[in-house]
């Protein structure tokens, strides 16, 4: 290896360094966050044509280490996370590994010629195509988001559903409408998301990252059905993303559920001022929580519509 193909080396292990430890993607989304985490394939890609480069006139079987070292160098970068407030992440390693693979194959289908040009193309596309096919997942659930509004969630839509999960030890499923419930024939779904309250201190679900922008609306209409045959007392919460956490900056609002259907309709201006020292961004929510206390455990209930009128 000659010292300018060092130095070379050595630029593209600084500057991949800096990309990965310093940058991210703007917008807190789960979308740009797997973005960030698919971005991974890309700079491992490069990083292993530049490391295979200063090597490119000895044996095919050195390529081996060089790939190996290369994925040392994205574990080392993985564990230097940790102590920069960032978190390890075995996707993100299983990013790397797909980069090296398709930088390994562009070399040696490109500049050693050790097999067609064509293949190795076909194979780095497929490889491309597992590599983003979390951040094209998550832009479909984003799309359906925005065709639905301003239901916030289509409960007979795969996509739609995916917004909400259980917290605090509730666990959610999607079930189908027994046809014996009595609801409203304008409802129009035949499904629903059963929120079993399991465990925990505050068991039920949550629905993150909702369509944020609520401006322009006047009401929060939710539909739940109990086929409980007692009371079950819940608590709706809804926070924008510039809430502190506290019980204060924040809308709270109890809801008692009654056995059968339960119809609601929440003034928005309530949810606006219900922090206590400024107003909540109606353009900016970030997450809606229907929860209760480890009382009730056991119970569950389900939720049939939830958008803004």
């Amino acid at each position: 290896m000659s010292l300018k193909d060092a130095w070379f080396l050595f630029l593209a292990l600084i500057i991949t360094a800096v990309i990965l430890l310093g940058t991210s993607l703007p917008g807190e989304n789960r979308l740009m966050y797997s973005l960030q985490d698919s971005g991974h394939f890309l700079i491992f890609t490069l990083l292993t044509l530049a490391a295979v480069w200063p090597f490119r006139n000895m044996s095919v079987r050195l390529i081996w280490l060089v790939m190996f070292l290369v994925l040392m160098f994205g574990v080392l970068m993985e564990a230097v996370q940790s102590f920069i407030g960032r978190e390890p992440s075995l996707y993100d390693l299983l990013m790397d590994i797909l980069g090296i693979a398709a930088g390994a194959i562009l070399y040696t289908g490109f500049v050693r010629h050790s097999f067609p040009p064509y293949r190795a193309v076909a194979i780095v596309i497929a490889l491309s195509l597992i590599a983003l096919s979390q951040p094209l997942y998550w832009f479909i659930v984003y799309q359906v988001r925005a065709d639905h509004f301003p239901r916030l969630v289509e409960m007979d839509n795969y996509f739609s559903r995916v917004l909400i999960e259980g917290s605090g030890g509730g666990d959610v499923r999607h079930v189908d409408l027994p046809v014996d419930w009595p609801l409203p024939t304008e409802l129009d779904i035949d499904s629903c998301v059963h929120v079993s309250l399991r465990e925990g201190r505050w068991p039920g679900m949550e629905m993150q990252e909702p369509a944020a922008d609520w401006r322009g609306y006047d009401h929060l209409e939710l539909q739940i059905y109990s086929d409980q045959l007692d009371e079950l007392p819940l608590t709706l919460r809804i926070h924008d993303q510039r809430h502190n956490r506290q019980f204060e900056d924040r809308y709270n609002r109890k809801l008692l559920i009654q056995p059968g259907y339960n119809h609601f309709l929440l003034p928005l201006p309530e949810v606006k001022e219900a922090p206590r020292m400024r107003m909540m961004d109606m353009a900016a929510i970030s997450n809606v929580m229907i929860f209760t206390t480890p009382k009730h455990l056991g119970k569950g209930f389900c939720l049939l519509s939830v958008g803004l009128r």
